[in-house]
């Protein structure tokens, strides 16, 4: 009887390698904007948890757009000049506050975009997120 000998590379080998390769790929262009998903998820919970003491809406929508400036402002370079932009593409009207009376919430919801090179294939995409937050604002009974 013969002992059968190494395949060598399978196709299953194959799968795997570009299966992580394409994961790679995806970590390294879309990975950023989705950790960033994350602290806006943050600052809206911040604000959920402002609007407990601060009625006024104008003041948590100053508040969330203080935050986002203090986290996504960079600069960059536009004909010559440098001029602060934020990585995110928000404006103060995708911020929307609803508060409702019973039961007494503050709901939050943000709507946003970013621009995401895509390694390799040297594309631009856009991700669009939709994030939301809510707090109960009814009094704390101990």
């Amino acid at each position: 009887m013969r002992a059968k000998a190494d395949r060598g590379i399978t196709f299953v080998t194959v799968l795997i390698v570009v299966g992580l390769a394409a994961a790679a790929v995806w970590a390294v262009g879309f990975g950023p904007a989705y950790v960033e998903n994350f602290e806006v998820k943050h600052v809206l919970a911040e604000a959920a948890n402002l609007s407990y003491r601060d009625g006024n809406d104008e003041h948590v929508k100053d508040f969330v757009f203080q935050r986002l400036h203090q986290l996504f402002d960079e600069e960059v370079e536009d004909h010559g000049r440098t001029v602060t932009e934020m990585r995110i593409d928000v404006d103060r009207d995708d911020l929307r506050i609803e508060r409702t009376e019973v039961p007494r919430f503050v709901h939050i919801w943000l709507t946003y975009s970013r621009d995401v090179a895509v390694p390799v294939v040297n594309l631009e995409r856009r991700l669009t997120f939709e994030d939301y937050a809510e707090q109960d604002l009814s009094p704390v009974k101990w």
